[in-house]
């Protein structure tokens, strides 16, 4: 009996880490799709880049995005130890790359040591390094497309330099910053007016309609297989509330958030079918 308790708990662990190993690098198991039709219809955001073709976050990635179409690229930042902004998903190094610690304990000296080595297609792209905030940024632009920034970092932070090289890059009216935060993104508010913005959420409720109304220009970022039956959507589009879903991967999930109102979705392998950058 506790021979078989003993292997049942082994196989749920190995399940268990081979789930959490799916949601965390989903990425590489997707596969690009071309031509989906709906893509004309609904704006198209690249999630950490191109990132079914090149290790996610890196700046392979976000060219080969724009050079694909996509009128949004995104990425995730985190601060380093003496204040830098860096692009990266997890709060550590340790599964993109060969290094190992928080990026909050790491200088950006120390970052730049470490190579991604992990990630979609990685034999080809065998020295890419963690970007800066500002290395992304001139990744994107240069191809012409407009970046999509998710705050990752955890605390208070003014972001008066963040929003210093949005405007030096002359993109505040294109930008977009998500962030689950909302007192992040109020604060970014105070400082830029213009700036488009998202509050990204699992399952939409009153108080999330109730924040973006409060912090004003702002977006909802919804995670899109909990919404199927969330009957808020309704209200969401009603009120003209921008509403973005995350993370599309299927021309049929395409179509159900479509269905809810939804005009952009994040994408791991959606491509667009024309080049979303020549209308706006």
């Amino acid at each position: 009996m506790l021979l078989f308790i003993a292997s049942f708990a082994i196989v749920g662990l190995i399940t268990y880490r081979k789930v959490k190993d799916y949601f965390e690098n989903a990425s590489e198991y997707a596969k690009i799709k071309e031509g989906v039709a709906l893509t004309d219809e609904m704006l198209m955001i690249a999630h950490r880049g191109l990132s079914a073709v090149a290790p996610e976050n890196t700046l392979a990635a976000f060219r080969l995005a724009a050079e694909a179409g996509f009128r949004f690229v995104e990425c995730d930042i985190h601060r380093t130890k003496d204040g830098h902004w860096v692009v990266m998903h997890d709060p550590t190094v340790d599964r993109m790359t060969d290094g190992s610690g928080a990026i909050a304990d790491l200088t950006l000296e120390e970052i730049k040591q470490f190579k991604i080595n992990r990630g979609s297609g990685i034999e080809a792209y065998p020295n890419e390094e963690i970007p800066t905030l500002n290395e992304y940024l001139k990744a994107v632009t240069d191809g012409g497309s407009y970046p999509v920034i998710e705050v990752k970092a955890k605390g208070s932070f003014d972001f008066k330099d963040m929003v210093y090289l949005l405007r030096e890059y002359g993109i505040t009216d294109k930008a977009v910053i998500i962030d689950y935060d909302a007192e992040h993104l109020q604060t970014i508010r105070r400082l830029c007016p213009e700036l488009k913005m998202q509050l990204l959420c699992h399952f939409i409720k009153r108080s999330i309609i109730d924040k973006v109304e409060q912090i004003g220009n702002c977006g909802i970022d919804g995670m899109h297989n909990l919404q199927l039956d969330n009957k808020l959507c309704r209200e969401v589009r009603e009120k003209q509330i921008p509403l973005n879903m995350w993370t599309v991967d299927s021309e049929a999930t395409l179509q159900k958030i479509k269905a809810l109102g939804a005009t952009m979705a994040t994408t791991n392998s959606l491509k667009p079918i024309h080049n979303q950058k020549e209308n706006g």
